[in-house]
């Protein structure tokens, strides 16, 4: 059964601000988060959702019942951000800088090697690799798919899993400037996958052929 999806990212919050890691640390919206979040709420106020899935992290679980309104929300631990274990509250650089290495984990601001982060089955202590990442998001995506009736769901989660959603199911290249707090993508569930349909929001990128993963580091 054809199912209309609305994806949409929590809104700011002291964190991304400072480019500080936040993954599985709960941080709260700030009152420029929650501006943004009662705007997207009125962006959406035409689309009439069954559901609204989120996120059980604040920042995300705020901004769902905002949008939601009346509308049920369920949370899911498997809409969490990535988790980079230590690294999280950290400023990360990535560096090529054999100086750098090991990581020094006793100051707010981390070199870290890129090479590391390249590695898609690079585990940080108490975090998870990209591929455990890749697989827990797909795995929500296709249970909440298999066991809602709904028809028009929305889901408020995180800057990284949306970006797993862009490159696992769609020929869209991710976008470089990162994805804006508080905006929504609609994706289109065919029975099968997930597909983009025209027109597309402002922030993602056209078709690119070479799809290079991006990381910003601040959207998490």
């Amino acid at each position: 059964m054809k199912r209309d999806i609305y994806i949409f990212r929590h809104g700011e919050t002291d964190y991304n601000l400072n480019k500080q890691m936040q993954g599985w640390l709960d941080i709260p919206l700030n009152k420029n988060g929650i501006d943004q979040a009662n705007l997207l709420s009125e962006k959406m106020s035409n689309i009439k959702l069954d559901c609204v899935y989120s996120s059980p992290l604040s920042r995300a679980l705020d901004t769902a019942k905002i949008v939601a309104h009346n509308t049920k929300v369920i949370t899911d631990d498997g809409l969490k951000e990535w988790n980079f274990g230590v690294f999280c509250g950290k400023i990360i650089h990535l560096t090529d800088a054999p100086a750098d290495t090991p990581i020094d984990m006793s100051t707010d601001i981390v070199n870290m090697p890129s090479a590391l982060l390249a590695n898609d089955d690079y585990v940080p202590q108490g975090g998870e690799s990209y591929n455990m990442f890749k697989q827990r998001v797909c795995d929500t995506i296709a249970n909440i798919m298999k066991n809602t009736d709904a028809n028009t769901i929305g889901i408020s989660t995180h800057g990284g899993v949306i970006k797993i959603l862009i490159k696992q199911f769609t020929d869209l290249d991710w976008p470089r400037a990162g994805i804006p707090n508080a905006e929504y993508l609609k994706m289109q569930w065919d029975g099968k996958k997930l597909i983009v349909p025209e027109p597309r929001p402002y922030w993602l990128s056209p078709i690119n052929n070479m799809i290079t993963r991006k990381y910003h580091m601040a959207d998490r």
